[in-house]
C-alpha cells in the first residue's frame, strides 16, 4: 500500500465482501491475492482490494451484478434507522411525506429536490468516513439542479470507474422513495467523470426526473426495484453458471484424450493420489506396432497417411477402452496398453480381456485393411502384436512439476521384444499370459528365447485362431502356410547338418 494511495476503512471492505458472499469465493480468492487472510475492521486497505473484488464479479456476472449490490448496500444500515427513526431521510420523509406525494407539481417538485439533497448529504458523510485520500475534501457527495427536472449528482468515492454500476445502484437505492411520483433515468457523464491514479474517482450523472400517475405505495415501488435488479443479476448467474458448467464439460472432454480414461475418472471423483509414488504389481502388457511403417508411409501422400493413421488409431483405441485398458502411450506408429492397474479384475481375467482385445483388433484390422484397399492404399497397414504377464512398477513418474502415470520393468521389455519379433497380422505372447487363456486360442509354440535383464527363458507362443473356430480365413491360413514353410525349412537344414555329420564319420571310418 503506497503512501499516497486511496484506502478503505476495513468495514467498508468486510462490507462488500458480506454483500458478495452468494458469489462463492471470489471475494477470498481476491483477499489472497493481496495476501490478507481475514479482514482487520480497525485497519485500512487500498482501494485495489475492492476494486478487485468488484471488478472479478462483473467480469464473471455482468455490471448487473454490481448494480444490484448497489441498490441493497444499505438495507442493513436502513433497516435500523428505520426502528430508530431519527436519520435525516426518516425525519424529512415523516414531515413532508404529504408534500413529496402532492398532485400539485410545483410543491412535489421542490420536497424531490429537498430530498435528494439529503441524500446527497448523507452520502457524503458516509463516503468521508470510510475512504481517505492523499488529497483532502477530494471524496463525497453533492448535488446541483441543472434544469426543472434534471439534477447533477457528483458521487467521488474509491470505486473504479469501470464499475460504476455499483455506485449508480447506491444512488438509486437511495432515491426509492421518490419514485412513487417520478420515473427517474439516469445519464452516466463520463467527460466529466475521474479516475485519479491515487484511487479516488469521481462519478457525474444526470438523474432525468419524468412525472408518473403510478400512484405506487412506497413499499411497493422497493420492492419492485429490488426484485427487477435481483431478477436480472440471478439470470447472469445462471448464464455463468451454465457458462461454467460447458466450460467444465468442454476441459472434461479434452483432459479425457490425454490421460487414461480410468485415471480421468478418479481424478473427478478425487481419487487419484498425484504423489511422485509407484508399486509392484502384476499386470499383463501390451504392444503393438505396423509392420514396415516407414516403407510403408513412403508409398503414401502425407495427408492420405495422416487420415489412415487417424482411423487406426482411432479404431484400435475404441476396442481397448471396450475392453478396458489403461492406454500408457502412444510411441509414433506403435502402442502402448496394460490392464491390472488402476483397476483390477484379477490377474487372470485381465490377461484374457488384453488377448480378447488383442484378437478384435486384428479381426478389425482385416476389415479395414478390406476398406482401405478399395479406396486406393496399395499395401494398407498390417499390425503385430506382443503381450506379457509379469511384474511390473506402475504409478506416477517424474517431478513435482509434472508428471506421467506409466508402468517400467523388464516384463514390459519383454512384452516390447515379443511385439517387434512378431509376424505382419500375428500375436506373439509369453507362456505367463497364455497359461491364462489356453482355453481360448489355438496356438504354435515357438523357440524360447533368452532376453536380456529376464532370468528365464521367455517360451514363446504365437496365436493362430480362437479355439474351435470353424472358419480359418484367408490371412489365417497364410500365417499358419507361413509357419509351416519355416518348420519345413527348419527340417531340411536339420536333415542337411546330419547329413554333413554321416559323410565326416564315413570318412572318418574309412582311414581306419
Amino acid at each position: 500500500m503506497g503512501k499516497y494511495e486511496t484506502t478503505m476503512a476495513g468495514a467498508a471492505i468486510a462490507s462488500t465482501l458480506k454483500h458478495m458472499s452468494m458469489l462463492g469465493d471470489i471475494g477470498k480468492e481476491i483477499l489472497l491475492e493481496f495476501n490478507i487472510n481475514r479482514i482487520n475492521l480497525k485497519k485500512e486497505y487500498s482501494y485495489k482490494v475492492r476494486g478487485a473484488i468488484q471488478s472479478a464479479a462483473r467480469n464473471r456476472f455482468g455490471k448487473e451484478s454490481l448494480y444490484y449490490y448497489g441498490i441493497t448496500m444499505m438495507d442493513e444500515y436502513k433497516d435500523i434507522i428505520k426502528k430508530l427513526g431519527n436519520d435525516s431521510q426518516s425525519i424529512f420523509i415523516k414531515n413532508n411525506f404529504e408534500k413529496l406525494n402532492s398532485n400539485t407539481i410545483g410543491i412535489a417538485r421542490k420536497k424531490r429536490d429537498e430530498y435528494v439533497k439529503i441524500t446527497a448529504e448523507k452520502l457524503n458523510t458516509n463516503t468521508q468516513a470510510s475512504i481517505f485520500t492523499p488529497k483532502k475534501n477530494i471524496v463525497g457527495c453533492f448535488m446541483n439542479i441543472i434544469e426543472l427536472d434534471v439534477i447533477e449528482f457528483n458521487l467521488t468515492n474509491a470505486v473504479l470507474i469501470e464499475n460504476e454500476q455499483f455506485n449508480r445502484g447506491i444512488v438509486i437505492g437511495e432515491l426509492g422513495i421518490i419514485q412513487k411520483n417520478w420515473d427517474i433515468k439516469f445519464k452516466f457523464i463520463k467527460s466529466k467523470s475521474k479516475q485519479d491514479k491515487t484511487g479516488w474517482c469521481k462519478f457525474v450523472w444526470h438523474i432525468i426526473f419524468i412525472r408518473n400517475k403510478k400512484k405506487k405505495d412506497f413499499e411497493s415501488i422497493e420492492r419492485e426495484l429490488r426484485e427487477n435488479a435481483k431478477q436480472k443479476f440471478i439470470q447472469n448467474v445462471l448464464t455463468d453458471s451454465n457458462l461454467q458448467k460447458k466450460r467444465s464439460e468442454l476441459l472434461t472432454n479434452q483432459l479425457s484424450k490425454f490421460i487414461p480414461p480410468q485415471i480421468h475418472k478418479a481424478m473427478l471423483r478425487g481419487d487419484f493420489n498425484t504423489d511422485i509414488a509407484t508399486k509392484r504389481k502384476k499386470l499383463t502388457v501390451f504392444f503393438s506396432d505396423i509392420k514396415n511403417f516407414t516403407s510403408t508411409s513412403e508409398t503414401l501422400q502425407p495427408e492420405d497417411l495422416t487420415t489412415y493413421l487417424n482411423e487406426y488409431f482411432s479404431e484400435m483405441t475404441n476396442i481397448a477402452i471396450d475392453h478396458g485398458a489403461t492406454i500408457d502411450k502412444y510411441i509414433g506408429d506403435a502402442v502402448m496398453l496394460f490392464f491390472g492397474d488402476p483397476a483390477s479384475n484379477g490377474e487372470k481375467k485381465d490377461a484374457r480381456s488384453c488377448v480378447e482385445m488383442a484378437l478384435k483388433m486384428q479381426e478389425r484390422m482385416k476389415e479395414l485393411r478390406k476398406d482401405w484397399k478399395s479406396r486406393g492404399f496399395l499395401d494398407p497397414f498390417q499390425i503385430r502384436i506382443g503381450i506379457n504377464t509379469g511384474y511390473c512398477n506402475v504409478g506416477n513418474f517424474g517431478s513435482e512439476q509434472r508428471l506421467t502415470y506409466t508402468i517400467i520393468g523388464g516384463e514390459v521389455n519383454v512384452a516390447a521384444r515379443l511385439e517387434s519379433a512378431g509376424e505382419a497380422n500375428g500375436i506373439l505372447m509369453s507362456y505367463e499370459t497364455y497359461a491364462h487363456v489356453e482355453d481360448m486360442i489355438a496356438v504354435e509354440e515357438k523357440e524360447a528365447v533368452k532376453m536380456k535383464g529376464i532370468n528365464r527363458e521367455v517360451k514363446v507362443f504365437s496365436v493362430l485362431a480362437r479355439k474351435n473356430e470353424k472358419i480359418i480365413d484367408t490371412e489365417t491360413k497364410e500365417i499358419i502356410k507361413n509357419s509351416k514353410v519355416k518348420e519345413i525349412e527348419k527340417f531340411k537344414k536339420t536333415i542337411i547338418k546330419i547329413d554333413e555329420e554321416i559323410q565326416k564319420m564315413k570318412i572318418l571310418f574309412k582311414d581306419l
